[in-house]
């Protein structure tokens, strides 16, 4: 599942953001050195020997105190040093020289890696980052693509290092207070973060806190992150010994790198060149030519989907000229499910083996077409993050709970200035007792489509919607359900409306036990919210003749839920625009959105209940409204008729929703034909500034508000435009 940050990481403030990503981390698995040093970090090259390495150290008085028993540079523990912190530390560079230094002799290659420190200045990044660390593990061949000056992110100080070589970031602190720790915590898991959200060449990375003499390694993949237990380094000097040789002589890939992409720069900017093998063995590299959607890359774990609009270049090794512009989509789905394409062909073959060639012809037009699918593969095997543990069994369960700030209160609205975008985060825990694997794979789409959220005309929007509904249509008839039914993933391409993200659609009687709570959180079902049916009529309780206790039936997503989606869709819609140009959302209006979209778990079951408030809507959204009430009733009715008995019966209920859904839909597109929907200015404002990535990256979107996205009982906050494809 995926988690992803608050409206405070969307502030611009640093203090804030990173606060909101401890948040969202939650908790990181705590683990023994042994088990660091074996799962995550590489293994080390055959001709290292560490207690070698360590005994010709401590022979050199320049490098090892005997007297002390400690580094020579150390001599005295870091609290007790009269320098300022970035003096008392800068020897670190010296004892990774001479670390490294002694392990070449036996490696047989000089060091992949070097150190730098440079605190007072930011590490050149694509993505805006002001964050300094103290020091960092860089790559000596650098990866990072020089571009004209202005191309890159502006930062407050500039630095001849690049975010995009970084192997390592390091937070120092003399002291050894809870309060420096924290602090500590806060900074490099903010680094691991920007490193994984803002570069798509990366897999893993690492990290370094110190506090006084303690010393603990972290890692981070797309499933888990870890973080080892203390030792001293200025006693133990073996486990940083380790530390550097096993990286300092890795391969790129065991690095965190994917060799798959390259960085290249074109025309002034940043591409990349991707390489999708496919499941029959073809070659393809594509060349992107835009990012579509990457926002999926800032959760903290999950999918890390991008997407990126490209070209074919190179189809096994031979050049392609002038190919027609395409989607690539990069993610880490799930270990124990099957990838988007799959899916679509089992999906497809029901649909043919049920309904006959014809109906699946006509379904397949509500559907992307695949192009090119396949796996990952690094060094002939499929990249996942079991691999990148090195297939080491997770230990017990020993959760680091971060340390994380109070939310600050939020500053109030003027509710002339429009509707803020953003919503508040849902506290959650992460456990790892069970870290979820995923598998890297991708895939390419024909179409290259326009998001709902660009439509500017409100009966284009209900045309495509109803052409959505069309594809739930067909899913439903064969037994299949979406379960992910949102704004971003309905799309409009060649005057049809399509439906995409199916990663999570499931055959209604598959016994897979993948998590039932899937979705947006705005657009998702009271139900599935709730994880319960909420329209048990009293003749379908049973009770148990013995015990006479009532009987309990597992709540399942089921096809309604997906069509009530479709409805929270049409009335974010209504309750998010404005029908002109420059025109303020009024007070109601904003007061009933929250209403409807307050942005928290089991919150919107009361809205959905009680009657839609048309009048505060512009005038020319109020009949469209008025229709889209009465698919409200429609779905209350439905729900009921369904739950007259338990386990619920919706067959014909459900067949008579899709009917009325049609008709309405066409009727309300009839009603809203020259109305135009726009954006209210405010929100609009607030959302150019954070499009340009101003200070510390702000990850607001330029078009759309946060939604919170929930995969089973853990939260995260994609967005409504950037979830495209994804």
């Amino acid at each position: 599942m995926q988690k992803r940050p608050s409206r405070e990481y969307c502030s611009g403030d640093l203090k804030l953001c990173r606060s909101a990503i401890l948040r969202d981390f939650g908790e990181v698995l705590s683990v023994s050195l042994g088990y660091f040093k074996s799962a995550a970090l590489p293994p080390l090259r055959q001709q290292i020997n560490v207690n070698q390495i360590k005994e010709s150290l401590q022979r050199d008085a320049t490098v090892w105190s005997r007297d002390s028993r400690r580094w020579a540079k150390f001599k005295t523990d870091p609290k007790k040093s009269g320098q300022s912190e970035d003096e008392t530390f800068e020897p670190l560079s010296e004892v990774f020289d001479a670390v490294v230094g002694e392990a070449s002799k036996t490696a047989g290659t000089p060091a992949k890696l070097r150190f730098a420190s440079r605190p007072s200045e930011a590490p050149i990044s694509e993505r805006t980052n002001s964050t300094r660390p103290d020091a960092y593990l860089l790559l000596v061949d650098k990866k990072n693509v020089d571009i004209p000056e202005g191309k890159m992110a502006h930062t407050s100080k500039k630095s001849p290092d690049s975010w995009d070589d970084i192997v390592v970031s390091f937070e120092f602190k003399k002291g050894n207070t809870d309060t420096d720790r924290k602090d500590d915590d806060q900074k490099v898991v903010w680094s691991l973060h920007h490193i994984m959200r803002g570069d798509p060449c990366r897999r893993a990375t690492f990290g370094v806190t110190i506090e006084n003499t303690e010393m603990r390694f972290w890692f981070t993949c797309r499933a888990v992150t870890l973080v080892s237990q203390s030792f001293n380094f200025c006693t133990e000097p073996e486990h940083l010994i380790y530390f550097f040789c096993s990286l300092a002589f890795a391969e790129d890939h065991e690095l965190g790198w994917d060799p798959t992409i390259q960085r290249v720069g074109v025309g002034g900017k940043i591409q990349y060149n991707i390489t999708v093998r496919t499941d029959e063995g073809k070659d393809l590299v594509y060349q992107t030519t835009r990012v579509i959607s990457d926002y999926s890359a800032d959760a903290s774990s999950g999918r890390g989907t991008r997407v990126f609009e490209a070209r074919l270049i190179f189809l096994n090794g031979t050049s392609v000229k002038d190919a027609e512009p395409v989607v690539l989509k990069d993610s880490w789905g799930d270990g124990d499910r099957d990838r988007e394409d799959i899916i679509l062909n089992q999906i497809f073959a029901d649909l043919q083996k049920h309904k006959g060639r014809e109906q699946e012809e006509e379904a397949r037009k509500y559907f992307l077409t695949v192009l090119a699918a396949g796996n990952v593969m690094v060094e002939g095997n499929i990249d996942n993050t079991d691999r990148l543990l090195r297939e080491s069994d997770l230990p017990p369960d020993r959760s680091y709970r971060l340390p994380v700030d109070e939310v600050p209160k939020q500053k109030p609205i003027r509710y002339g200035e429009g509707l803020s975008p953003t919503f508040p985060f849902v506290p959650c825990s992460a456990k790892y007792s069970n870290v979820p694997h995923r598998t890297h794979s991708r895939l390419v789409f024909r179409e290259v489509c326009q998001p709902l959220y660009e439509l500017q005309t409100l009966d284009t929007v209900f045309a495509t919607l109803e052409d959505a509904r069309k594809a739930l249509q067909f899913l439903h008839s064969v037994g299949w359900v979406h379960r992910d039914v949102s704004g971003g993933n309905v799309l409009r391409w060649d005057n049809l409306g399509k439906l995409a993200d199916l990663e999570y659609a499931k055959h209604m009687n598959s016994n897979a036990s993948h998590e039932v709570r899937t979705g947006t959180l705005d657009f998702m079902a009271c139900e599935v919210e709730a994880q319960k049916h909420l329209f048990i009529q009293p003749k379908a309780i049973r009770k148990d003749p013995a015990s006479r206790k009532r009987v309990q039936f597992p709540f399942r997503f089921n096809p309604l839920h997906d069509v009530e989606s479709i409805w929270w869709i049409a009335t974010w819609i209504l309750y998010y625009h404005v029908d002109e140009k420059g025109r303020q959302l009024s007070t109601d209006q904003i007061r009933c959105f929250r209403e409807l979209f307050p942005g928290r778990l089991n919150s919107r079951t009361s809205a959905f209940l009680a009657p839609l408030a048309d009048a505060v809507l512009p005038t020319p959204f109020q009949t469209a409204a008025h229709i889209v009430e009465d698919m409200r009733d429609q779905l209350r009715i439905a729900y009921t008729a369904s739950e007259t008995n338990m386990p619920p019966v919706y067959d014909d209920a459900l067949e008579m929703l899709h009917s009325t859904f049609n008709e309405c839909f066409a009727s309300a597109a009839e009603h809203s034909r020259g109305v135009g929907l726009f954006r209210p200015p405010a929100a609009h404002r607030q959302q150019h500034s954070s499009a340009k990535r101003q200070q510390e990256d702000p990850v607001a979107d330029p078009r759309d508000p946060k939604q919170l996205k929930v995969r089973s009982h853990r939260i995260s906050i994609p967005q409504y435009r950037h979830r495209m494809y994804s």
